[in-house]
């Protein structure tokens, strides 16, 4: 595309033609997914003119690129001259991407008086209080929200969220039913739900939420070391080792695992293996040595001592 070249190498076309010219060209960019020479487009024709179509087209590109910062700015630029709420929504929406949730609960709190009974923005308001430490209002637009809409699976999962967060584990295990109940195979509300039956010491429902995890997503590190964890509360420590075996095999630099497998192993009576997964581990995470608790320490120590007698010339090991 070699349209900024033509046009300003013309002197005798009118800032209106270049302006319609940046502006259709950066459309066909879009179009195109070419995003970054859309976005050149757009911010050379809003050079010429202050335009409300473009500021929103380019605030689209930055949105597509997964750069709300750049949007912002436009965003608040075109929200000063609206009352659409659609536009205000991504306002509040990219405040809250942003982590500027005092912005998103002021922007939440007008929408409020003109749209008090729009679920789209209880949730947006819902969370910026939660951004903001205050869960206990988080909770109350959640549920105001949820009221309007029952089948609104984002307000659900935050709503189970905040709720597990206070230890308010029954309610939020109606959350996580009603979010299952929609979507049976989605990973988050299996991995949430099964977090929260392990809480309330529901292990075979956990165990069957987390194996179903690992059959979608045989990658997914926090469902391995929590299903490991139940294998092991409930002394099924063959299948925690099976389990942290094929873990390692898929991911061999997953330096929680071996911890994980080293605890089975020590258990197990295997202090040498256990010694050489907590080495393993040290070595691929050494900062989480503090973690260690007394007994696994010990565990080390033994090694070392073992690698001492093995080793009278005190050579590096």
């Amino acid at each position: 595309m070699g349209i900024f070249s033509s046009i300003f190498g013309n002197s005798t076309v009118s800032e209106e033609n270049k302006f319609d010219t940046l502006r259709d060209d950066g459309v066909r960019a879009l179009q195109m997914g070419e995003l970054p020479y859309a976005a050149k487009c757009f911010q050379a024709a809003l050079e010429r003119q202050r335009d409300q179509h473009v500021l929103g087209l380019l605030a689209e590109v930055y949105l597509r690129m997964e750069n709300p910062k750049e949007a912002l700015p436009l965003l608040e630029e075109m929200t000063n001259e609206s009352t659409d709420l659609e536009l205000h929504l991504l306002l509040a929406q990219t405040q809250g991407d942003l982590k500027l949730y005092a912005d998103e609960q002021q922007t939440c709190r007008t929408l409020l008086t003109q749209h008090p009974e729009e679920p789209r923005v209880l949730y947006l308001a819902a969370e910026a209080e939660q951004g903001l430490d205050q869960p206990f209002p988080a909770i109350a637009f959640l549920t105001q929200c949820l009221t309007l809409r029952p089948d609104y699976e984002r307000a659900l999962l935050l709503r189970a969220r905040i709720l597990s967060g206070m230890g308010q584990w029954n309610e939020a295990l109606q959350d996580t039913n009603a979010l299952i109940q929609a979507q049976p195979e989605h990973e988050d509300y299996l991995l949430l739900h099964a977090q929260i039956c392990t809480a309330l010491e529901q292990w075979e429902e956990a165990q069957k939420d987390l194996e179903k995890v690992l059959e979608l997503n045989p990658f997914q590190g926090e469902a391995v070391l929590l299903l490991g964890a139940i294998y092991c509360q409930c002394s099924l420590w063959d299948k925690a080792l099976t389990l942290y075996n094929e873990a390692i095999d898929l991911r061999p630099d997953f330096a929680d695992a071996y911890k994980a497998r080293g605890a089975v192993k020590h258990h197990l009576k295997d202090d040498v293996g256990a010694a050489e997964d907590l080495k393993h581990s040290l070595e691929l995470a050494p900062e989480k040595a503090a973690e260690l608790d007394g007994q696994y320490t010990n565990v080390e120590n033994e090694m070392k001592a073992r690698y001492r007698c093995m080793n009278p010339y005190g050579f590096s090991i």
